[in-house]
C-alpha cells in the first residue's frame, strides 16, 4: 500500500481537500494528513482509513515556534515514512519539505495554492520570495492550481517553473457538485429587510481580498444589499471606518464564519470577488454552480475562474470605480446575468468537478499524469 503523506498548516485549510482524502482512501492510499489541531481535523480522526498527525505550525513567521514545529515534523515522516509527500500552504509547504527531502522521501510534491509575497513588500516579500525558491528547489514536483500562477512565477523569476504544471484547468479541489443539489441543502433564512438586489462575496474579510474597494462601490450604489459570507481576519489591515459601515450599515450582513457556504449563494443575484491575489478563486466555481455570474479582478488565481464576458466580467484590482460599474451593468440587464450563470454554471459542470480532480491527483500519485490526465505545463 503507498504511503501517502498530505500537510497544511492551518485546520481551517482542510477544507482545501474536502472529500480527496476520502477518495484516495478508498483508491488504496494509506492516507497520513499533517496539520495544527482544530475542528476539522478532529472530525477526520473518525474516518479509520486517515491518520491524522497534529503539528501546530504558526502562520506567521515565528523563529522558536518554526523550530519546534520543523522537529516534530521531522519526527512525523521519521515514523510514517511516507512514498509520497504532498505540501501546501506557506509554513507546512516549508517545514514539509524540509523534512521530506531530510528523511529522502522519494516523491515530494509542493502544490503552490498562492504566492503570498504578490502583496508583500519590503523584507517580508524577499523572505517570502526566498522561502518560494527553497520550497520548490527541495520539491521534485509542482502543482500550481491556476495557469497564471506559473505564469507570475516566470515574472517574479521565481526558479524552477519547469517543475510546474496544472492538473487540468485548475483548482484545488473542484466543485463538489452535490453540495449545491437543492435537496441537499439546510434553509436559511433571509438576512435582509427589504426585496433589494443582492451583492454577495464569500471569504476572508480582509484587505487583500478587495474589501475597502468593495464597500466604496457599494456605497456609491444605490437599491443594493450586500451579503458577507465570511469572517474577520485577526489581521485584516481595513480602515475603521470600512469596519465600522460594515457592522453598521442596514443593508450589509456578515456571517461570520460558514463550513458550508453553499446554501447562501441562492440569497444572491451576482457574486463579487475583487481580491488583489488568489491561487485559484473557487468561490468563482461554486457562486457559478449556484447560478450566479460572476465579477472578479483580472489578477492571478481570479481570471482562470471567470471567462471574461462568457461566464462574467473581469475588473481592474483595486477600483472601486470598475467595481461599480460592473455591478450596475449586471444589475439593470437580467437576460445578460442569466447567459453568464448558464455559462458559469456549465464550465464548471465540464470542466471544474470534484471527483475528475481526485482522479488527476490519483494518477499523479501513480505516476501517470502526464500520460492519462490533460495537464496544462510550462516549457520554461
Amino acid at each position: 500500500m503507498t504511503k501517502l503523506l498530505i500537510a497544511v498548516t492551518a485546520d481551517i485549510s482542510v477544507r482545501l481537500l474536502n472529500g480527496q482524502l476520502e477518495y484516495l482512501a478508498q483508491q488504496g492510499f494509506d492516507v497520513h494528513l499533517v496539520v495544527s489541531k482544530g475542528p476539522s481535523s478532529e472530525a477526520l480522526k473518525k474516518n479509520r482509513r486517515i491518520t491524522v498527525h497534529h503539528v501546530e505550525m504558526a502562520r506567521e513567521i515565528s523563529v522558536f515556534k518554526d523550530i519546534k514545529a520543523l522537529i516534530q515534523m521531522i519526527l512525523v515522516f521519521r515514523k510514517v515514512r511516507p512514498d509520497i509527500a504532498n505540501v501546501g500552504t506557506p509554513k507546512a509547504a516549508l517545514l514539509g519539505s524540509i523534512a521530506a527531502f531530510l528523511m529522502k522521501t522519494k516523491t515530494r510534491i509542493y502544490t503552490l495554492r498562492g504566492l503570498r509575497m504578490e502583496t508583500a513588500t519590503g523584507n517580508l516579500r524577499k523572505i517570502l520570495w526566498l522561502m518560494e525558491q527553497l520550497i520548490i528547489g527541495l520539491s521534485t514536483q509542482v502543482i500550481a492550481i491556476s495557469p497564471s500562477l506559473i505564469t507570475k512565477c516566470k515574472e517574479l523569476r521565481i526558479q524552477g517553473t519547469s517543475k510546474m504544471r496544472v492538473l487540468g484547468k485548475g483548482s484545488s479541489n473542484g466543485i463538489h457538485l452535490a453540495d449545491f443539489a437543492a435537496k441537499s441543502q439546510e434553509t436559511i433564512a433571509y438576512p435582509f429587510d427589504n426585496q433589494q438586489f443582492v451583492i454577495g462575496f464569500t471569504g476572508r474579510i480582509t484587505k487583500d481580498k478587495g474589501i475597502e474597494e468593495l464597500i466604496t462601490a457599494f456605497l456609491q450604489s444605490e437599491n443594493l444589499n450586500l451579503l458577507l459570507v465570511g469572517d474577520f481576519e485577526e489581521q485584516h489591515g481595513l480602515k475603521k471606518t470600512t469596519v465600522d459601515t460594515i457592522r453598521n450599515h442596514p443593508n450589509i450582513r456578515v456571517t461570520g464564519f460558514i463550513p458550508n457556504p453553499a446554501p447562501y449563494y441562492k440569497m444572491m443575484d451576482v457574486f463579487v470577488i475583487p481580491s488583489y491575489r488568489e491561487g485559484f478563486s473557487n468561490v468563482c466555481l461554486e457562486a457559478a454552480v449556484a447560478g450566479l455570474p460572476v465579477i472578479g479582478t483580472d489578477v492571478t488565481g481570479v481570471k482562470d475562474a471567470i471567462v471574461d464576458g462568457v461566464t462574467g466580467i473581469l475588473i481592474p484590482a483595486k477600483s472601486a470605480t470598475a467595481i461599480q460599474t460592473a455591478i450596475q451593468t449586471l444589475q439593470q440587464d437580467q437576460v445578460l446575468r442569466e447567459a453568464y450563470a448558464f455559462n458559469g454554471k456549465k464550465r464548471v459542470i465540464l470542466d471544474f468537478q470534484s471527483e475528475h480532480m481526485w482522479q488527476r491527483m490519483k494518477e499523479t500519485y501513480l505516476g501517470r499524469g502526464e500520460k492519462n490526465v490533460s495537464a496544462y505545463k510550462t516549457n520554461s
